[in-house]
């Protein structure tokens, strides 16, 4: 009883939240939270019914739990002692679980992504019990526990597939990583992933993580949607190589290289004090703390065009301080060890970039509907997944608010 009153509240607040905050990217939304003992989000302490946005660390302190109820059909109970960021997603719920435990139940027949070090976890729901499915991370290991449903792990060999009443524990083969600053939200996979220290390419797929200092290089016609933890989106082309330096979603301090090709960048609007989004060029900086804009980057300059918002404009040529202010429609183009020119609309130019750098839809991805999909460990591990050890495990279930 007290199980379904709960739900019934929480369903209540996820309607009244949808009505009120719309799905503008300045709003959206993830889920509602309900807690029990000590949890914070960010720096305050927090209580029952607080709906949680991109960029959101949850904690729960000793003793503590949270129950996460999302949008889509799916929840997550938060263990005592755990922290997890949430990220931004179009198409279903994702957060980054640095440290802790946490168990994934999922109401509906399709399948959520659980990316871990060196790899990633499918879990596909039962049709009439769903999945429920506990992971945990400590250090650069996790486990994976199934009590409903099928969880398929992928790693450097080939698959595994663990049924109720199994678990695994996923080993990396190297300590520390980069942090996480994104994942591939949308794809036509032709490219590839190249991460900071490793000499192999990763092939570029739906869901894969994109680490901080990663190389992101699309050929032929492929082209990427990467969203970054605090659900800013970049929009890469076709032929074009990208490298995401730094991205703190809690600071609002981002950094991006475009070496080569076309990008278009929608920035989540930045409050925090000292924040800023950057995007840079072999000849051209680009910033904004609220706005859309494209641009690209060969042998000759940067061509650069306001989409929304305001977009201010530099040289990357330290000795040269000038600057132009681009707002819709406006373009400038940055020649090598030059100033930037006078802005001048071509809403043509800019809807030539745009064009070239849209993805309408995902393709070549495993996970379709609605979703999960988290991200295991400190920072996600570029690297092999070196052991799966199998196991029985008689996982129970969570004690729910």
């Amino acid at each position: 009883m007290k199980t379904r009153l709960w739900v019934l509240i929480a369903t209540l607040v996820l309607a009244c939240a949808s009505a009120v905050q719309g799905a503008g990217p300045d709003t959206q939304w993830l889920g509602v939270l309900w807690t029990k003992g000590g949890v914070s989000v960010g720096d305050a302490n927090v209580s029952s019914g607080m709906t949680v946005v991109p960029g959101d660390v949850i904690t729960t302190a000793q003793g503590a739990s949270a129950w996460l109820r999302f949008r889509s059909p799916a929840s997550t109970f938060l263990k005592a002692n755990t922290q997890v960021t949430m990220l931004g997603s179009d198409s279903a719920p994702s957060f980054l679980l640095r440290h802790g435990t946490v168990v994934v139940d999922e109401n509906v027949v399709g399948p959520f992504q659980v990316s871990v070090a060196g790899g990633y976890v499918m879990v596909e729901g039962d049709p009439k019990t769903g999945a429920e499915c506990e992971l945990a991370s400590l250090g650069n290991d996790a486990t994976v526990s199934v009590k409903r449903g099928l969880a398929e792990i992928h790693g450097a060999g080939a698959p595994m597939i663990l049924h109720p009443g199994q678990s695994a524990r996923i080993q990396s083969d190297q300590e520390g990583g980069q942090p996480v600053a994104g994942k591939v939200n949308r794809v036509i996979p032709q490219g590839v992933i190249q991460r900071q220290g490793q000499v192999q390419e990763l092939p570029l797929q739906l869901n894969q993580v994109v680490n901080w200092n990663d190389l992101v290089r699309t050929l032929q016609e492929g082209r990427a949607q990467i969203m970054l933890v605090d659900g800013s989106t970049l929009n890469v082309g076709a032929r074009s190589e990208i490298r995401v330096l730094k991205h703190d979603p809690q600071a609002q301090q981002t950094s991006i290289e475009l070496t080569l090709g076309k990008v278009e960048a929608n920035v989540q609007k930045i409050t925090a004090p000292g924040g800023k989004f950057q995007l840079r060029t072999k000849s051209a900086v680009i910033g904004t703390i609220d706005t859309a804009f494209v641009a690209e980057t060969d042998g000759q300059g940067t061509k650069v065009c306001g989409v929304s918002g305001t977009t201010l404009v530099g040289s990357s040529d330290p000795n040269i301080t000038a600057t132009v202010t681009l707002k819709k429609g406006e373009c400038t183009f940055v020649p090598f060890g030059g100033a930037p020119t006078t802005p001048v609309m071509d809403p043509s130019l800019m809807a030539s970039l745009l064009n070239q750098t849209a993805i309408t839809a995902a393709g070549g991805g495993l996970l379709a509907g609605n979703g999960l999909w988290i991200l295991i460990g400190a920072a996600a591990v570029a690297g092999a997944v070196t052991g799966i050890v199998l196991a029985t495990s008689g996982t129970p279930s969570p004690t729910r608010p």
